[in-house]
Parts: C-alpha cells; structure tokens; sequence
C-alpha cells in the first residue's frame, strides 16, 4: 500500500488533477522525506544507540532499549497519523512533524545517546556523531514539511478551490479559512472579530476595494482581504464544488433509500406446519395460504390453530428480514459517515 498517493486523493475531476499535478508531486515527496524517511531514520540511528550499549557487556541491560522502542513507535504514530487524515490539512505537516520528531528526540535520541556514552565509553565519537544526526534529521524534517505545504499552497490557484485543502488567505490584519463547508475568519480592524459562515447560508460572494462580502438570508460579512478578487474566486470555486459534493451525496442517498424500498417490498416471510403453508408481505399481510390434502381430515378448530400459528411465524420471519435490511442499511449509513 502507497503511504502517499501519487495522485491528490480525493479529486475525480481530471482538469484539478492535472492543473495540480506538479504541486502535488513537489509536495509529495517533500512530505515523504519529511515524515517518512527521516523519523524511520531517527528511530535506526536510537536502534543503533541501543545496539552500542552491548559493545564490551556480556549482557544488554533491557532499559536500555526503552528509548529506542519510544522513537520508533512515535515514527510509527506519525506515518499512521499521516496515512489516516494527515494528507487532508497541509497546514497540520509542520506541526505533527514537528511533534513527533521533537518526541523521538527527547525519548530516544538524546536519552539513548546519555545511556550509551555511559555504557560504552569507548564509543564516545561514534554515539556524539549520532546523537548530532538524529538533531539534524530533526531539524530537517521540519523544515521539509514547511516546504511541502508551501509548495501546494503557496500562491493559491482557482483549481485549489476543487479539492478537500483547507486555503488560508492572510493579510491586512485578516485571517480567511476557507474549509471544505464554511468560511472563518479573524479580523482586527477595530477590535479582534472572529466569525464564520458556513456555505449552506451563503447566497452570493461579491468582491469591492479591499475586501469580499458574503451575502446571507440573515445579513452579510464583510471581510477585509488583500487581494479581493481571488478570495471571491476561490471561495466561489469551492462553494461550488461543495454544492456538487451535496447533491451527489443527496442522490446517493436517494438510491440508498430506493434500494432499501425495494428490497423492503421483496421481502417475504414463510412458515410450513402440518401440510399447511403461508406467506405474508414485510408489512405482516397474508399474501398465500396452502392447504394440502393432509389437513382434510384435521378437527376444524385443530386447524384453525395450526393456520394462526403458521401466519405468526410467517411474520416473525418477514419481521427478522426487515430488521436485519434496516441494520445493514444503517451500519452502511455509519461507515461512510465515519469516513
């Protein structure tokens, strides 16, 4: 499995893709040197600190190892975090790099480096000249992952608007998050003013000197930005891309619930019992009963209870397939949702 797609994830249309093509790649495999490569360094350089413990000792102490362990599993942490919901924010690369080559640092490069000039003294270069590699693989890593996210969202083209990349548009005291349903921004002209819209309420965006204007049913934001006229195209470009997002998942769901209608309507319980069969629908009503000669000779009132008793387990069936449709149908809804 590819840690990082070579493809952006997430985006169906070609022209996006394709617009965004060197970007992504730039950004790729900075992020991969960044928070792939170096940390699984950082942890060989502690794994190679704890092996040095051992050199001129019949025995390696056990806690010796602990800052090893401590550097590869923060490594392991931040390539799951990565794989999961890290390629979604660019703006989260710096931070959780830099989080978790800090960790290996403090848990395993420096701590293993103090263990192993204490156990192996000898060693003394050796340990310092990895010691100083981890820092820099650190250092590096951080700054790796500043590049990665400037290179995909430096400079924002309209075709940023089409993907799932939170845009950030700084400047004249302002601060404009464009997200993937609602627009935030703080502001400090007159005052800090932190406030949001989500597109759902937004009618229309208009561009004027210094600033863009969204307009609502309740009222409208002014936002002061510094190049007003590719904030509005951007916000237009991605509202528009959420509102394609809306209705494809609203006609999912439509066909979601037909299907369910449908297989709802097929449904059909039976029951057999002493020569006597029947059938009702999934709303419980008798669609069949069959008699067979063996009932003839049954006592009327024998067969009246051995019908009635047909007919209740016939619905108790078309009940457990009904139940188990809606189970299947609302697990389904649950799954998507979570991802």
């Amino acid at each position: 499995m590819t840690l990082i797609p070579r493809a952006i994830p997430a985006i169906n249309d070609p022209e996006v893709v394709h617009a965004l093509a060197a970007r992504w790649r730039r950004a790729r495999t900075l992020l991969l040197l960044s928070a792939g490569v170096l940390p699984v360094a950082i942890g060989i350089v502690c794994i190679v600190l704890a092996g040095m413990t051992s050199a001129g000792q019949q025995i390696m102490p056990w806690w010796s190892a602990i800052p090893a362990v401590a550097a590869a599993a923060c490594a392991c942490a931040l390539l799951s975090w990565l794989r999961r919901n890290g390629l979604s924010d660019p703006h989260s690369w710096l931070p959780a790099t830099t989080l978790m080559t800090s960790a290996q640092l403090v848990l395993g490069v420096l701590p293993g480096s103090g263990i192993a000039l204490r156990l192996s003294p000898g060693a003394a270069i050796a340990v310092k000249a990895l010691c100083a590699a981890g820092v820099l693989g650190a250092g590096s890593a951080s700054a790796l992952a500043r590049l990665a996210h400037r290179s995909l969202l430096s400079a924002p083209v309209l075709e940023l608007g089409s993907t799932a990349f939170p845009l950030v548009l700084a400047g004249d005291g302002t601060r404009l998050v464009i997200g993937t349903d609602r627009a935030d921004w703080t502001t400090r002209h007159g005052g800090r003013v932190n406030a949001g819209v989500s597109f759902a309420r937004v009618q229309r965006v208009t561009a004027h000197s210094h600033a863009i204007v969204l307009h609502t049913a309740s009222g409208s934001w002014t936002v002061p930005v510094s190049d007003p006229l590719t904030a509005q195209a951007l916000l237009r470009r991605r509202i528009a891309w959420w509102e394609e997002r809306r209705d494809a998942a609203a006609e999912r769901e439509q066909r979601r619930y037909l299907d369910l209608v449908q297989s709802l309507a097929a449904v059909s319980g039976a029951a057999a019992r002493g020569g006597i069969s029947v059938t009702v629908d999934s709303n419980g009503l008798t669609t069949g009963i069959e008699l067979s000669p063996a009932v003839r000779d049954l006592d009327p009132q024998v067969l009246s209870a051995q019908l009635m008793a047909c007919v209740q387990k016939a619905r108790a069936d078309a009940r457990r397939q009904v139940q188990d449709l809606v189970l299947a149908h609302a697990d389904t809804e649950m799954s998507k949702a979570s991802h």
